[in-house]
């Protein structure tokens, strides 16, 4: 079924999302607000865009022609109708191709990358116990692996272009010698926590394809409050 809702706290942002399809979550907002939307970036890519959140986000910080590369049918079918009625189809576009195959073609002609990649593994043939084909491919390596991602990340982007990623923090390292092997130098990392006392759970990177040595290690997110609430660190990602 699908259901029409206002984004978090984004003014005059709707999203359609779908009960039987993956909803987004706080990974999509972290991720969009932490890459670097400078004035040099004209053109980004968002690899495995689902409903169009990560594209819709960004949209409310930056002029840059954005594409979203989405595989599966009723993802985008979700997307197209989420660009329409927010009025961006003159900003964003949605092409319907498998992520590697874009890659391949894309010629090293984007400025950025961006992606919320499947965060979960299916090496030894675990129990999918998820309620859709969607939900499973999109939490799950089924289509495409951490790997291929990066790999088609390093083939998309110019000499000099950003590729920026949210995962589980227990894939960092791999993550950082993936980033490595594809000539990706990693720039950022933050560390994202649910409370101030608790482990991180989630990891924001970025790098740039053939840059200068050197990354900077920013302050850990904190994201809520003993009491559930977001933190001021928080409510700040969903302002204009």
């Amino acid at each position: 079924m699908k259901i029409l809702n206002e984004l978090l706290g984004y003014k005059n942002l709707n999203l359609y999302q779908d009960t039987n399809m993956f909803s987004f979550t706080l990974d999509s907002v972290l991720v969009s607000r932490f890459i670097n939307l400078n004035s040099k970036i004209k053109t980004i890519v968002d690899f495995g865009t689902n409903n169009a959140v990560i594209p819709l986000i960004m949209s409310k910080y930056t002029n840059a022609n954005i594409i979203g590369v989405e595989i599966q049918d009723k993802a985008i079918e979700l997307a197209n109708k989420n660009i329409m009625i927010n009025n961006l189809d003159n900003q964003i576009q949605i092409i319907h191709q498998d992520i590697k195959d874009f890659a391949s073609k894309a010629n090293h002609q984007y400025d950025a990358v961006i992606c919320n990649p499947p965060f979960f593994k299916t090496e030894g043939n675990p129990k999918l116990n998820e309620t859709s084909l969607e939900i499973v491919n999109a939490r799950h390596e089924t289509l495409i692996n951490l790997e291929e991602i990066i790999k088609s990340g390093a083939m998309t982007i110019k000499n000099g272009g950003s590729f920026t990623i949210v995962h589980r923090a227990e894939r960092s390292g791999e993550i950082i010698s993936l980033f490595t092997k594809y000539n990706i130098v990693p720039k950022r990392l933050q560390f994202v926590h649910s409370k101030v006392n608790k482990n991180g759970k989630t990891v924001l990177i970025d790098g740039i394809l053939n840059g200068n040595e050197g990354m900077v290690i920013l302050p850990p997110l904190i994201s809520h409050h003993d009491d559930e609430t977001y933190t001021d660190e928080m409510l700040k990602m969903f302002r204009d």
